[in-house]
């Protein structure tokens, strides 16, 4: 009889114990999200650049239109092998349309949009940029290889 009792007293203290370790590695993981979650918000927000609050995004989409690169979307050259791509998107098209450049030329993307947020990509580069209305990006790319992209 007191070996069941014994047995009683010693489960009783264990299950105590273990709730225990439980609760605090509950605690512990809870305090590692909360962390893990403040960290990647400070990553996003000053690592990618991205502003919340801003008001660089509440001014007029259109008026890059308005700037004479823009306005139909062009191609400038810059130096004696360096070109300027002045690119422009709005819903279903993209101006210019086509560009020609010679093989080797360095060609830097300036890219914009007019109404909502669109992929810009030449396809077989590394040219992959997100036009965002009224903010310009720009990336540029060297094409050494003579094609259609």
């Amino acid at each position: 009889m007191s070996a069941s009792h014994d047995e009683s007293a010693f489960e009783r203290a264990f299950h105590h114990a273990a709730e225990r370790h439980e609760r605090v590695w509950i605690f512990i993981v809870l305090v590692m999200l909360v962390l893990l979650g403040i960290g990647t918000m400070f990553y996003v927000v000053f690592d990618y650049g991205v502003i919340t609050h801003d008001t660089v995004f509440h001014r007029d989409p259109t008026a890059v239109e308005r700037e004479p690169a823009f306005r139909d979307g062009r191609l400038a050259r810059t130096g004696p092998n360096d070109y300027a791509a002045y690119v422009v998107g709005r819903v279903w098209s993209w101006s210019p349309g086509v560009i020609h450049v010679p093989q080797g030329a360095r060609v830097t993307f300036h890219v914009t949009s007019t109404d909502v947020l669109h992929g810009f990509q030449v396809q077989g580069t590394t040219v992959n940029v997100t036009a965002v209305p009224s903010i310009v990006g720009a990336v540029s790319y060297v094409f050494d290889r003579a094609g259609t992209y």
